[in-house]
């Protein structure tokens, strides 16, 4: 069953780890109610409006969104967005990821708690996407694919903060931007602060008791916001770090209790347990997979 008018998608196809790069850019036309989620992603997902109407909703919020509006959806946030049933909207993409993205995010304006931009200069970034889309489908060299794809989101988001920081010196007191959030600034923040300390600790033997003190919430209550916010558990969420950074240690010469060891897992046995639960297969088996070239 037919779900776009219109569908067009372009793959990086050499992003470097461990820096800000373009995944995949995109344009479509969905029909009309055609809705996303509610689902997870795990990296960031730039939309802008170029005609039409549609909502995006994130964290309790639900934005109506149109030309020239533009909206982030965060790793590991929980989103559902829709398109008008009676005026359904296009819309171009950029999927991106790497080490300090979200601070590049956070300082042109665009957090979690704020992910929509409006009054956008729609003219500059669709030029500039259509750009970056252009790099991607070279095949002269994918290095240098990458390099521009990498520049090319950078004025796109250069672009982006303009309107933002405008509208931060007509209401410099609003942190959240339009609408706020459902459970409140503080609860929001503590949140953040959850997702921080487990996506930096854990390799650490951190407990989900461990802070929800140091937060100073009941583990149940901030088990509640957090599920809220993310669509899991703050266990799931850690246990997820965990795994995909155990991904990425098996990748090298560590030995597995080692790998356990450096992700928080003192019993080897366990850890084997938990990723076999997590990938399907034992870490043994994932390394082979990895040597061999195995695909997936």
């Amino acid at each position: 069953m037919a779900t776009h008018y219109e569908l067009q998608v372009s793959v990086n196809p050499a992003p470097l780890k461990g820096e800000m790069s373009v995944l995949f850019s995109g344009q479509g036309k969905p029909m009309e109610g055609h809705y996303i989620g509610p689902a997870v992603h795990d990296y960031y997902l730039l939309h802008i409006v170029l005609d039409g109407e549609g909502t995006f909703e994130t964290l309790g919020e639900a934005y109506r969104l149109s030309q020239g509006d533009a909206f982030l959806i965060f790793p590991d946030m929980l989103v559902r967005y829709e398109a008008s049933s009676t005026k359904p909207w296009s819309y171009m993409w950029v999927g991106f990821g790497g080490e300090g993205t979200e601070q590049v995010l956070r300082s042109i304006g665009i957090t979690p708690g704020r992910p929509v931009v409006r009054g956008c200069a729609l003219a500059k970034l669709r030029r500039e996407v259509l750009r970056l889309r252009a790099c991607l489908t070279r095949g002269e060299s994918p290095a240098l694919s990458n390099l521009e794809a990498s520049a090319r989101l950078r004025l796109v988001l250069s672009e982006l903060g303009g309107p933002l920081l405008a509208a931060e010196r007509g209401n410099p007191a609003d942190d959240e931007g339009a609408g706020g959030m459902a459970t409140g600034g503080r609860s929001f923040h503590s949140v953040e602060q959850a997702i921080r300390l487990l996506t930096m600790q854990f390799g650490q033997h951190t407990t989900v008791d461990g802070i929800a003190r140091a937060l100073g919430y009941h583990r149940s209550h901030l088990t509640k916001l957090f599920k809220e916010a993310t669509g899991m558990s703050p266990m799931q969420y850690l246990t997820k770090v965990r795994m995909k950074k155990a991904e990425a240690l098996l990748a090298s010469d560590l030995t597995v209790a080692q790998v356990a060891a450096s992700i928080g897992y003192n019993d080897p046995l366990f850890f084997t347990k938990q990723f076999r639960k997590w990938s399907g297969q034992s870490p043994t088996a994932f390394r082979k997979k990895l040597a061999g070239g195995g695909g997936g």
